[in-house]
């Protein structure tokens, strides 16, 4: 399936067959995610894949019925030490040639020091760049037939004990997948003339 056919047909899906998702496709949609791009290449994304019974049993608790109802869910979450790597990562990046024909190639990245951000604002880009690997496995699991629903409704402290996250780790994101019950119809969108509101 093309991209564009992909972003088409992409729907917000809260029905679930009872049909098992393959390890294979899980993992693909999990390597959709891993490479995708991310600010300063910190890549941010770490997920926990729940697909047992039990563990979604158990997440009944946390969260709305039909997102435990899917074969699997994937909690999506930040890793909060990992802005702290920036410098190591930008200087694999200035290695790997990503700056090449740019006046970054002409920095020393061993001293990058980078914008200083306060706590919000680093929340903020960690789960702008997070939310680029989610887009990119939303997008996978559609090519492959399969149905997911971007979830922030759930009770944050609950699924992290329930998870046994470390302090480090922080859930952006819940994202049932399995195939659909119904593919709706496309929701309403604004015109481009909505959206774009200048050209200059």
């Amino acid at each position: 399936m093309k991209v564009k056919e992909a972003i088409k047909k992409r729907r917000s899906i809260r029905g679930f067959k009872d049909e098992k998702v393959s390890q294979e496709e899980v993992n693909q949609i999990l390597e959709a995610a891993r490479l995708a791009p991310s600010g300063t290449n910190i890549q941010p994304w770490r997920f926990v894949v729940i697909e047992s019974q039990k563990m979604r049993d158990e997440l009944k608790d946390c969260t709305l019925d039909f997102v435990v109802e899917a074969p699997v869910v994937i909690a999506c979450c930040i890793d909060k030490t990992s802005i702290q790597k920036r410098k190591r990562r930008i200087v694999e990046l200035h290695k790997s040639g990503a700056f090449k024909g740019t006046q970054l190639e002409k920095m020393d990245a061993s001293k990058y020091k980078g914008r200083k951000m306060d706590e919000a604002e680093i929340k903020t880009y960690l789960q702008l760049n997070c939310a680029i690997a989610i887009e990119n496995m939303v997008l996978q699991a559609t090519s492959l037939g399969l149905g997911s629903c971007w979830i922030m409704m759930f009770n944050k402290k609950k699924v992290s004990e329930l998870l046994e996250l470390k302090d480090n780790l922080e859930v952006m994101t819940l994202l049932p997948i399995g195939y659909p019950e119904e593919v709706p119809q496309q929701r309403p969108r604004l015109s481009l003339d909505e959206i774009v509101f200048d050209r200059i």
